[in-house]
């Protein structure tokens, strides 16, 4: 009987030094799956109006990357949520359509003026909802998706910075 406890003991006590693993999914996640696809359906959306609208460069070049790197994330968190009792969006938000609407109603200089401004603020604005789930999400994959997203937000933010300096300094 003692040699059950002792292997008992060593056992329970093999994992103390990891956090456990959980692939459960909390509310937390779910509501963290479901914004984060209406983000990434937005910038897909907001992505393919700067390629048919946008007149600059720089503005096209950022909005092809917007749509590659957005198309895989929404890939990847597809992959994430199958199988599991999580929704995820198929659209995007009343407040992302009026600005896409907006947008839309524009044209070469002013298009591309008013699309960059709207990234960084909106790449600014999403930040939050990444570092919440990599901070209080439950879910092991879904937390590594929000991580992974936040670096690729925070790169897209700064190339939207130097995008729109450039924008700005051809307008002078």
């Amino acid at each position: 009987m003692l040699s059950a406890f002792c292997l008992v003991g060593m056992t329970s006590c093999e994992n103390d030094d990891e956090d456990p693993i959980l692939d459960t999914v909390s509310q937390q996640d779910k509501n963290f799956a479901m914004s984060s696809s209406e983000f990434i359906n937005a910038q897909l959306s907001f992505g393919q109006l700067a390629l048919d609208n946008g007149e600059d460069d720089s503005i096209l070049s950022f909005a092809r990357m917007l749509v590659e790197d957005n198309a895989a994330s929404k890939t990847e968190l597809e992959g994430i949520v199958q199988g599991k009792e999580v929704a995820i969006a198929d659209g995007i938000t009343d407040d992302m359509k009026a600005k896409y609407d907006a947008l839309a109603l524009l044209e070469g200089e002013d298009f591309d003026k008013a699309f960059i401004r709207s990234q960084i603020e909106l790449l600014d604005d999403s930040k939050s909802m990444f570092e919440n789930e990599v901070d209080n999400g439950e879910n092991f994959t879904i937390k590594g998706f929000a991580d992974k997203t936040l670096g690729q937000v925070k790169n897209h933010k700064a190339e939207a910075v130097l995008v729109k300096a450039e924008v700005d300094l051809e307008g002078i």
